[in-house]
């Protein structure tokens, strides 16, 4: 696979982020949240001990490589339809390497959680739920700054279609609100769409055609 290829094939990173991250979302669906008693939050850890490693020391992992991949697409983007001083771009870059540790960050604590639970230690799998229940602070800002410097760069340098940096904007807010929790089922199908409109982008972009010099007699 030639290098010009592959470099066709990196805006896809957000749709394979889109993927890993309804992966684990699915996986942890019945994770009770802080409120819950401690003989709750233990129970569940306990027995499901294997699908949060899989989620937490698998999937994470996987998804911040392709998060990072993906928001470095991103900053090529906005980039392009960027002045000589750039603005847009690496803030948004920023917000995601941001949200990429603050994921890696929820992937660490959360197989710690799970290695408590299963070794039967009550007190410690209680005290690092709670840690984990805020682990989500960090990688919420990031998604959140990420997406607004798409959303606000992308309407002032026609990066992206319109319709994409609009709801970039619409979720971005939605992150930094009470609400945020809904912007994670948004997020998944913004990434996928912008992945998709930037891969059929880079689709169209030909190499220029090489002229041979005529043959003298």
């Amino acid at each position: 696979m030639s290098t010009d290829r592959i470099q066709r094939l990196l805006p896809l990173s957000g749709a394979l982020f889109a993927v890993v991250m309804a992966a684990g979302f699915t996986l942890t669906s019945g994770e009770p949240d802080n409120s819950a008693s401690a003989a709750a939050i233990y129970h569940y850890w306990s027995t499901h001990h294997g699908l949060q490693l899989i989620a937490d020391l698998l999937l994470i992992p996987f998804g911040v490589l392709f998060l990072i991949v993906f928001a470095a697409e991103l900053r090529r983007a906005l980039r392009s339809g960027e002045a000589a001083e750039a603005t847009y771009s690496p803030i948004a870059l920023g917000g995601g390497l941001l949200a990429a540790a603050g994921l890696a960050v929820t992937g660490s604590v959360g197989a710690a959680v799970a290695t408590a639970a299963h070794h039967g230690s009550h007190n410690a799998t209680y005290t690092l739920a709670q840690l984990q229940s805020y682990d989500w602070v960090p990688w919420m800002a990031g998604f959140a700054v990420m997406l607004l410097a798409c959303g606000v760069g992308g309407l002032r340098t026609n990066a992206f279609p319109k319709s994409v940096s609009i709801s970039a904007v619409v979720i971005g807010v939605v992150c930094l609100t009470p609400v945020g929790a809904f912007a994670l089922f948004l997020l998944p199908v913004w990434t996928l769409v912008t992945s998709v409109v930037l891969y059929r982008r880079g689709r169209t972009v030909r190499r220029p055609l090489q002229t041979t010099a005529p043959r003298t007699a």
